[in-house]
């Protein structure tokens, strides 16, 4: 067994053997293919470490404020030629690429949707022509983040309307190489957190159409909690949320390192970073273990 608690390093990925689905999960959800298991860091520390002696490679986010900078409109859409010149600038680099444009509705009336489709397509296709060798993806929004939605499961009705939410965002599924749920803690119900993260995964797998599933998680409370948010999740629970990605995705992009007044300082001692060190150490060899005391539906 290997334990994990808390936060990863920013813009990284770990690339070990991990074999997460049986034969019939794999057909019940989508998993086309079997895959090492990546682990990626966007977390946004201050004075970080070159991480040197790692098997981590760098990840890149691109968000509102580069691809929007002067324009807060909901209706926004980036200026080509912005587009064009970030994605030249990108276009060597190892690892991918994220998108992270939130602000465009993914839910209403079809026609709003398919105005946020339409966008998503001109941005991701320009992008691709100018660097066509690198992996491209969206951060979030596929499938929709929906918690009370999510862990009422597949035979309620509310479950069946998300799911066809979801499914009307197929135009942006066909433009990236990776689908990037995100499953970031609101609340301390434990067994809550992994219904939710269980069902995100497994329509994850659904839309993806067997490309790789690569899952979002923060070791802290999402900041939407008005008495937790920042806090740092308990090592068990961090554990607990690790052991569940590494069961039911390709990999995990662990963000963070930023509290109520910004980017915080790198702590070496960390407790995260300890517990993710010795997962770094038995990857390669070691399976993942269910959450303890808590069945996954």
């Amino acid at each position: 067994m290997f334990r994990f608690t808390g936060f990863l390093v920013a813009g990284l990925v770990l690339v070990g053997a991990i074999g997460r689905f049986s034969p019939a999960e794999a057909e019940a959800t989508g998993a086309a293919v079997q895959r090492p298991f990546l682990m990626f860091d966007a977390t946004l520390y201050k004075n970080k470490p070159s991480f040197t002696g790692y098997p981590l490679r760098p990840i890149t986010l691109l968000y509102e404020s580069r691809l929007l900078p002067n324009d807060r409109s909901r209706t926004a859409v980036p200026l080509e030629p912005t587009i064009r010149a970030i994605a030249n600038d990108l276009s060597k680099t190892s690892g991918p690429v994220i998108v992270d444009i939130e602000r465009w509705p993914v839910r209403g009336e079809m026609s709003t949707v398919q105005a946020t489709i339409d966008k998503f397509v001109s941005v991701l296709s320009w992008m691709r022509s100018e660097a066509p060798n690198v992996s491209i993806g969206v951060y979030s929004t596929i499938p929709i983040r929906d918690y009370w939605r999510a862990i009422r499961g597949p035979s309620h009705k509310d479950y069946h309307a998300w799911q066809r939410e979801n499914d009307r965002l197929d135009g942006i599924v066909a433009q990236v190489d990776a689908l990037f749920p995100s499953i970031y803690t609101f609340y301390p119900d434990r067994q809550g957190w992994v219904t939710y993260a269980v069902a995100q995964l497994r329509e994850a797998r659904r839309k993806a159409n067997g490309k790789p599933v690569y899952a979002f998680l923060w070791p802290q409370y999402h900041e939407s909690n008005r008495e937790l948010g920042h806090r740092h999740l308990d090592a068990d629970y961090w554990e607990i949320q690790l052991n569940t990605v590494a069961q039911h995705a390709d990999g995990v992009v662990i963000w963070g390192g930023v509290g109520k007044h910004g980017p915080e300082p790198w702590n070496e001692a960390a407790p995260w970073w300890q517990v993710t060190k010795r997962f770094m150490r038995h990857i390669n060899s070691d399976s993942p273990d269910r959450p303890n005391s808590l069945p996954i539906h």
